[in-house]
Formats: structure tokens, C-alpha cells, sequence
């Protein structure tokens, strides 16, 4: 017989990504509550995601609407116009709403209903002060509206927590659960990949040591600047992955054919399970991004093994990396400090490679889905 006792939550979200899928399904199946996911889209513009909707394990619904892609200068823009968003909330009756922001028409009628049915409201945050656009103006006075209204926050990681606190919420209200990503998969993938037939005999096919970068070829990802680096360095032994599709892909491979800079490797964009290749042929991964949230690749490359470089905009920088020992954080308007660092990694690679386990270990263990899912169910208990 059905609990009709259990709390109903609803989880107003954008799309569902893949990365997503094993989140939703732990807090589906460790949570003593009926969960529901409901998306504002299938997908959006910049991403070539496949739904894997075999892998799903929780109830999800995909709103119907009209959706624009904007590509700006600074920043890409989804915006979705949905129907039946309201109708959805009073057929589900849903006693906590989580939205995974507040750029949506969408996660405010998820916030009314709040306000007006008095029930529960969460959000799950992932702006920081490194990224966000504006706090000032009506942008910002709207921000106050919804985050000082909320009743409970879980945000990715603690950046994303002073950004909370910065529009006033309440530090003891705010659940900190790493961004993260089925940790365990990618050990997995990457350690069967290394221990292949033909691993060894196909490494040797690139050069000595083997940088990587992983996402979408757009501006704001700062990969020009890592380039900018090589061609500076002139180091043979060095080769680079791109992995990844977008309006600059052009953009940055005249600029390798104008500066003559070799072993660049345009791998295009890859579904997830094709990506083990690349962590286990890599030796370090770099992230050069202007602006970032966060930053998912970093926790991918960590779960791998891989020696990280994360730009000091990426929220992933402050809570993942361990100056020195798995990683370091740069500057990337600075290519000359690209440069440093990207030497500096060389002149201990040796080390590096002998503590990719550790590495891995240590990744898997600590920003595991698991815990990242008990911030969830502890915000929405405690609600």
C-alpha cells in the first residue's frame, strides 16, 4: 500500500543531463520521500548530450514550451517558455519544490506556489561571486526576492555558499553538497581502458607528455590562452587534446596553422562513455576557463587520476584542488603564468604518474554522488 505519509518533492530543473542522472537516482532511492524531476527542456542548443532514458530510475517529466539558444558575447543563454508548468504543480501536490536556479520563468511560478500553497522551498544554487553576472539593479534585487525567501539553500561547494550569504541567507540554512559526477564510473572506464591490449601501443602514438581540455570551443572557455602557452614553449615532447565542439573551433585551428604549433589534436565533441579514452591517454588536465560555476571535467579528471589545472573562476578550485598534490590553480588571463605551470607539471610528471591511484582514491572517496546526495535528503528532511 502506498505511504501517503511521505513528503512529495518536485525538482524544477532545466534539462536532464547525463551527469545528473546518477544524482537524481541516489536521492530517489535513498530518501524516504517521493521524487519527482521535472525538466523545462529535452535539451539545449550547446550541448550534444543524448538522454539516456535507460539509465533513468526516478519519475521525470519533460515540460512542453518554446526554447531560444542565445550566443553572447560573455555568456550563452538558454531561455525557456514553458506550459502547463502550474498545472503540473497542483496535479503533483509537491510539499518541497527545489529549483536549480532562479533564470527561469519556470522556478518562479515553482517559487509562488510556494508562497501561496505554503509549502517548502529550496534552492539549489550555483552561481558564484566569480561568475555571476550582476549583483547590483533590479537583477539583483530580484535575486534578494528569491534567496532571501527561500527556506532552505544547498549550493555547489563554497563559493556558491558566500554568493548565498553575500544576498542573505542564513549560513545555517545552506547545505553544501560538492557538484559531482559518478565519481566511480570514470575510475572504472579509465582503469579498464589503461589496463587494455592495445593501450600501450597506442599512447605511443602521441608525444611524450599529453595535456587535455575537455567542453564546449566557445570564448569564455579561455582555450586560446593554453595554445598562446604552447606556442610560447615550443616543447615538442608536449602534446594537447581538445576535446569538445562550438563556434570557435575554427577560431582556434587557424590559430595553430598560423603559429605553425604541432601536436594539437581536434577531437570533436564525445558522448560520455567515450570519454575514458581520452582521461587514460592524458597526463594532465587543464581548465582555462574566464568564467566558470564550477567546472564537472575537474572531478571527472580527478576520478581518473589526472594532475588538474583549474583556473582560479572555476568553483571546483577552491573545494577539489589540493594546491600541489593533485592539482594547481592559475590565473588565465595570464599566459606567461599558463606557461609556469605548465612547466613546472612537467619537471614532476614522473610523480605525478606514480600517484594517479592516490589520486583517484582520494576523489572518489570524498566528492562521491553518495554524499553529495545526503546534502540533498538532510535540506529536505530538515525543511
Amino acid at each position: 500500500m502506498k505511504n501517503t505519509n511521505k513528503k512529495k518533492v518536485l525538482l524544477l530543473t532545466n534539462i536532464i543531463s547525463p551527469y545528473r542522472i546518477p544524482l537524481f537516482n541516489a536521492i530517489s532511492e535513498r530518501g524516504n520521500f517521493y521524487f519527482k524531476v521535472v525538466a523545462l527542456a529535452e535539451r539545449e542548443k550547446n550541448r550534444e548530450w543524448k538522454l539516456v532514458k535507460n539509465e533513468i530510475k526516478f519519475d521525470y517529466q519533460i515540460l512542453s514550451g518554446w526554447h531560444w539558444f542565445i550566443w553572447g558575447k560573455k555568456k550563452e543563454i538558454a531561455i525557456h517558455l514553458n506550459r502547463g508548468v502550474f498545472k503540473t504543480l497542483l496535479k503533483y501536490k509537491p510539499d518541497v519544490i527545489i529549483t536549480s536556479g532562479y533564470d527561469d520563468l519556470a522556478y518562479w511560478q515553482g517559487f509562488l506556489y510556494c508562497k501561496i500553497f505554503k509549502k517548502k522551498y529550496i534552492l539549489w544554487n550555483s552561481t558564484t561571486l566569480l561568475s555571476v553576472g550582476s549583483v547590483e539593479g533590479i537583477k539583483g534585487r530580484l535575486k534578494k526576492i528569491i534567496i532571501r525567501g527561500a527556506d532552505k539553500y544547498i549550493a555547489y561547494g563554497t563559493k556558491a555558499k558566500e554568493y548565498l550569504e553575500y544576498f542573505g541567507a542564513e549560513g545555517g540554512k545552506i547545505y553544501i553538497g560538492s557538484n559531482t559526477v559518478d565519481m566511480d564510473y570514470f575510475r572504472s572506464r579509465v582503469e579498464e581502458y589503461r589496463n587494455g591490449d592495445n593501450f600501450l601501443r597506442e599512447r605511443k602514438q602521441y608525444p611524450k607528455y599529453l595535456l587535455l581540455c575537455m567542453g564546449q570551443l566557445i570564448k569564455r572557455k579561455g582555450i586560446i590562452q593554453v595554445l598562446k602557452a604552447l606556442d610560447i614553449l615550443g616543447d615538442q615532447e608536449i602534446g594537447f587534446f581538445i576535446v569538445g565542439s562550438g563556434p570557435e573551433e575554427n577560431v582556434l585551428k587557424i590559430f595553430c596553422k598560423e603559429k605553425n604549433i604541432k601536436n594539437v589534436f581536434f577531437e570533436g565533441f564525445q558522448q560520455q562513455d567515450k570519454l575514458a579514452k581520452y582521461y587514460a591517454l592524458a597526463d594532465i588536465f587543464i581548465l582555462p576557463s574566464f568564467e566558470e560555476v564550477w567546472g564537472l571535467v575537474v572531478n571527472e579528471a580527478l576520478a581518473s587520476g589526472l594532475y588538474v589545472l583549474s583556473s582560479k573562476y572555476a568553483g571546483a578550485s577552491y573545494d577539489l584542488i589540493e594546491e600541489g598534490w593533485n592539482g594547481a590553480v592559475f590565473e588565465p588571463d595570464d599566459v606567461d603564468e599558463i606557461v609556469r605551470v605548465i612547466k613546472n607539471t612537467k619537471s614532476k610528471i614522473k610523480n605525478i604518474r606514480e600517484k594517479r591511484d592516490e589520486i583517484s582514491q582520494h576523489a572518489c572517496r570524498e566528492f562521491s554522488i553518495e554524499k553529495s546526495a545526503d546534502e540533498f535528503i538532510k535540506a529536505i528532511k530538515e525543511v
